[in-house]
């Protein structure tokens, strides 16, 4: 693997334009701004630190690439294009603000993706990584070491096992 874990490059969407986001394919890590800003949302959650950041989420761009992904789909998407939005709409309570669609997938009212949106470029931070080979390998490896909590498809360590469970009956 040719993959220098401790040198990421930081996106800051309140600083940043998103032009600086690279379309390249890569690893990101949603990393939260500071710890007082996931305290109301991440209650018994072990949320670990890297390069002195706490560590929310873990995924890979390939075909959309690391602006499209990350930024556009994540911090201005919906909830019906972004499995992390979805976690956070769900540690938000906001289950009666859903709009359900035909297919069963949903995204939160427009009132409260708008509030997501914001909060989230508020709040949090995007680390990563161009990365083209061997990524769905260092992706496993990095959540696996991480634990972050709100990976719940690929997180197979004890850590926030419970915080997990509770997140995935709050999506539903």
């Amino acid at each position: 693997m040719d993959f220098d874990r401790n040198n990421p490059s930081l996106f800051d969407p309140l600083n940043d334009e998103v032009s600086q986001l690279p379309s390249a394919k890569g690893i990101y890590m949603i990393i939260a701004r500071n710890a007082d800003c996931i305290k109301p949302l991440f209650i018994n959650a072990e949320v670990l630190m890297f390069n002195g950041y706490h560590a929310l989420y873990i995924g890979i761009s390939e075909s959309q690439g690391l602006r499209d992904r990350d930024y556009k789909n994540h911090f201005k998407g919906t909830a019906r294009q972004s499995t992390l939005r979805k976690s956070l709409g769900a540690l938000h309570e906001w289950r009666d603000m859903r709009v359900y669609f035909r297919d069963g997938k949903y995204k939160f009212n427009d009132t409260c993706e708008e509030k997501l949106s914001s909060w989230m470029r508020r709040n949090l931070m995007i680390l990563y990584w161009l990365v083209d080979e061997n990524i769905g390998e260092i992706e496993n490896v990095l959540i696996n070491e991480m634990s972050p909590p709100l990976n719940l498809a690929k997180n197979k360590s004890p850590i926030n096992r419970d915080f997990r469970e509770k997140l995935k009956s709050l999506r539903k």
